[in-house]
């Protein structure tokens, strides 16, 4: 009987200590204050889309940190090369709130921040799920341009931790745009780097996003916080700009289409001056070898790499890697070179002619090149000599 006495206090010490760890927690957690921030867009490629992070100021303890999942290795010896591939390796990283905002306040970026309210026990969930995903074994992932970056990884948070409780706002009208056309608003001033990106996006990137997945640009995670809800009531409670807004950047003209145009339109006119028949030779030389290298790049991508958003790129059809064969017989007299060409060229057609109801679009600068293209393989597909049935009777 004594000892069922001993063993009952016992149990009832244990039962008071973590009752009292729990309220020292409940009533620490009160002092936790959970924001989201967004960060402006750059002129920088890797900063036109904005950035977003998580903001956890405890006054408890005197730490103001923020959480920042769009971190990677540059330092790496291999880091182009992963990248290249999809393999390069993000991880959420803790820092100082008043080292970030700095950063973004010399690059010239804005900076909001969405102050939460949030219950002491759902901010102290918030701050436990960092905390663990803090350690090494659980702070990398495999980065996701589309699908999982800075911003959707903060959108999965709160839905993973409150599930149908949490729901979030109207970020835009689901299967409105497609992710192509958000990205070249975005890339709006930089047509060279849009037009680049999008020769080697196929058209998984033209299917049309839901509100969520609108979330993967951070200016449209914040759209989503604005009107989201924990258990039917408003989440954020404040929303502050901590950088102002920089000067507006009125819009550049789209040089890529302009030049396609004038090369297109100077080749037709030299075209027809028998002095421009040798240059216009190297110059179709130079053309297809660059065609063909690019064909051989875009099924490195596909096949070569993780990146799902480059296969099945219709963008093969007129730069078709055996251009690249093609160019080293433009100098020679051969019926080969002239079939080549003039089949080449009925697939370029059928390419042009798919576009008209094709998921994947080509993008406006591509019109003069691919006209520019055809003519080119014109030229050489009219050397073409019919073989005769006497030939063949041989």
């Amino acid at each position: 009987m004594k000892q069922l006495t001993q063993i009952l206090r016992l149990l009832l010490i244990v039962v008071f200590s973590c009752l009292s760890s729990f309220n020292t927690r409940a009533q620490d957690s009160t002092s936790l204050h959970i924001s989201i921030l967004t960060c402006g867009v750059g002129q920088e490629l890797y900063s036109v889309y904005g950035h977003s992070a998580i903001r956890i100021l405890d006054r408890a303890n005197g730490t103001d940190i923020v959480y920042n999942y769009g971190t990677f290795n540059f330092g790496d010896p291999d880091f182009y090369a992963k990248f290249t591939r999809g393999k390069l390796p993000y991880y959420l990283n803790a820092e100082s709130f008043l080292g970030f905002v700095s950063m973004y306040e010399q690059e010239g970026r804005s900076v909001y921040e969405q102050v939460l309210q949030l219950s002491p026990v759902e901010a102290l969930k918030v701050k436990d799920f960092l905390t663990n995903n803090l350690k090494p074994e659980h702070k990398y992932y495999h980065y996701d341009f589309l699908f999982d970056n800075c911003s959707t990884r903060i959108r999965d948070i709160f839905t993973t931790l409150f599930g149908k409780r949490f729901q979030y706002g109207y970020a835009m009208t689901s299967d409105s745009i497609s992710f192509r056309t958000l990205l070249d608003h975005y890339e709006r001033n930089l047509h060279w780097e849009r037009f680049g990106i999008n020769l080697l996006l196929s058209n998984l990137v033209d299917q049309k996003m839901s509100n969520e997945q609108s979330m993967f640009i951070p200016d449209y995670l914040m759209k989503g916080f604005q009107g989201a809800t924990l258990d039917g009531k408003l989440v954020v409670k404040e929303t502050l700009q901590l950088v102002p807004e920089p000067p507006f950047s009125p819009s550049l003209p789209n040089q890529p289409r302009m030049i396609f145009w004038g090369l297109f339109l100077t080749v037709l006119l030299v075209s027809f001056l028998p002095q421009f028949s040798i240059p216009l030779r190297y110059f179709d030389i130079f053309l297809f070898m660059i065609l063909g290298l690019l064909g051989f790049f875009m099924m490195f991508m596909w096949f070569g790499t993780e990146h799902k958003v480059c296969a099945w790129n219709r963008n093969l059809l007129w730069a078709f890697p055996l251009h690249l064969i093609f160019a080293f017989l433009i100098p020679r007299q051969s019926d080969k070179k002239a079939q080549y060409a003039r089949y080449m060229m009925y697939v370029t057609l059928l390419s042009l002619l798919y576009n008209s109801f094709a998921i994947q679009k080509f993008g406006p600068e591509l019109t003069p090149l691919i006209l520019l293209i055809l003519y080119r393989l014109s030229r050489h597909a009219s050397q073409f000599k019919m073989t005769t049935f006497k030939q063949f009777s041989r």
